[in-house]
């Protein structure tokens, strides 16, 4: 039987006897004394083997030492096996082994990402498909239900959804309903209040010149043909409130024409000032005050205004309102003044807003109205509250002529 390894003698003494690979001794690589460390085991503890690492060099190698006996038991020495084959043998096991160990542990990597990529699609499908038609709810709309056949935790979504669905069609039309009606009782509201404007100075008119018909004034005529053209100004006012009214399905589009801004504002003025003791103060400084727009829509700016003033100052003996009209970069600017009660800094914010009045009566849409009125121009409107008392209106109109 042949052994493929090598192996040394070594005598009791600890002296190399014999090897099967003496060229190494020979050449000093290693000593031909047996390791110290070995012969104590052996020699002087009476170990009966010993094995332990050794190196040549850099190359480290096992070493196994066994003492030898004869048949009278006799020590005759040390046989040594190192293992330089072996070693390399297991070094080459052990890498083969860790590589193959990675293979597989990779593969199981792979394939535990994939069986997960599976079912995490097969879970989060259903809930993909329900986000995607959640996303396309809309109200207003008949939004699809989803048909799912499994008794699941997904079916259970799934039937939430749908009652969702139903729930939501049936807020959808109530609130539909609701907007609607809250549109039609608005928009009586503020054509209440738009009819009720034009009628104050119709009826104060038609008291003055009562009165003058009594006292039979000397200017009957004159009188007479002025508040007749106010009667047939104001008549075809109400008679466009009924028509936007009527017509409440579509907005009321302006029927815009050349208007000279100063003509107007008198016009309105001479509703004013036979119906009170109020002095009207009007100063214009613009050579030419022409703009574009709808003659009614102005009107009814003016009179809101001037309603508001002339309500303000009440019964008030030295009652003025002032108006000045100047023109700006490519704007006319009209600036209305009165010294009636005024109204606080903190309720100027509101102004402005629908339902908010300072009055007992009223319905607070006459300045929310001429602010509509006047941003469907692209003007301006604002309010600066005096002191100590009265107020000042700012209403900005885009020129017919941008030269001006």
């Amino acid at each position: 039987m042949f052994f493929f390894t090598d192996i040394n003698f070594y005598q009791g003494s600890g002296v190399l006897l014999a090897s099967s690979r003496q060229q190494i001794f020979e050449e000093g690589l290693v000593s031909d004394r047996m390791n110290p460390e070995a012969f104590w085991k052996m020699n002087i503890e009476k170990g009966s083997a010993f094995i332990h690492s050794e190196s040549i060099g850099s190359m480290q190698f096992s070493s196994a030492y066994l003492p030898l006996y004869n048949e009278q038991n006799t020590l005759l020495g040390y046989i040594n096996l190192p293992y330089f084959a072996r070693q390399d043998e297991i070094k080459k096991e052990i890498s083969s082994f860790l590589v193959t160990f990675l293979n597989i542990y990779i593969l199981l990597i792979i394939f535990g990402i994939f069986i997960t990529i599976l079912v995490s699609n097969y879970i989060t499908a259903p809930l993909s498909m329900l986000a995607e038609k959640m996303s396309r709810i809309k109200l207003g709309v008949d939004n699809d239900k989803i048909a799912w056949y499994h008794g699941d935790e997904i079916g259970q979504l799934v039937s939430e959804y749908n009652r969702m669905i139903d729930e939501l069609g049936k807020s959808a039309a109530l609130l539909a309903q609701s907007e609607r009606e809250s549109a039609w009782r608005e928009m009586a509201r503020q054509v209440a209040h738009e009819i009720k404007n034009p009628l104050t100075p119709m009826k104060l008119s038609a008291q003055h010149l009562q009165k003058a018909w009594l006292d039979q004034a000397p200017d009957m005529g004159e009188r007479l043909s002025r508040f007749t053209k106010i009667l047939i100004e104001q008549i075809d006012t109400l008679s466009a409130i009924a028509s936007d009214f009527s017509n409440f399905a579509k907005m009321p589009e302006a029927v815009n024409e050349q208007v000279n801004l100063e003509d107007l504002i008198l016009f309105v003025l001479s509703m004013y000032r036979d119906t009170s003791d109020i002095q009207y103060d009007f100063q214009a400084t613009s050579p030419n005050p022409v703009i574009w727009a709808d003659r009614t829509l102005l009107i009814r700016i003016f009179t809101n205004i001037l309603n508001n003033a002339v309500q303000a100052i009440g019964e008030r003996p030295d009652g003025n309102i002032s108006i000045r009209l100047s023109s700006g970069y490519q704007q006319f600017v009209v600036v209305v003044s009165d010294n009636g009660s005024g109204i606080s800094a903190e309720q100027a914010g509101k102004i402005f807003q629908p339902d908010f009045t300072t009055k007992t009566s009223g319905m607070g849409l006459g300045l929310a109205i001429v602010k509509g009125i006047v941003s469907g121009m692209h003007g301006e409107i604002s309010f600066i509250p005096n002191i100590p008392e009265g107020a000042t209106f700012i209403i900005k109109i885009p020129a017919d002529d941008p030269d001006v």
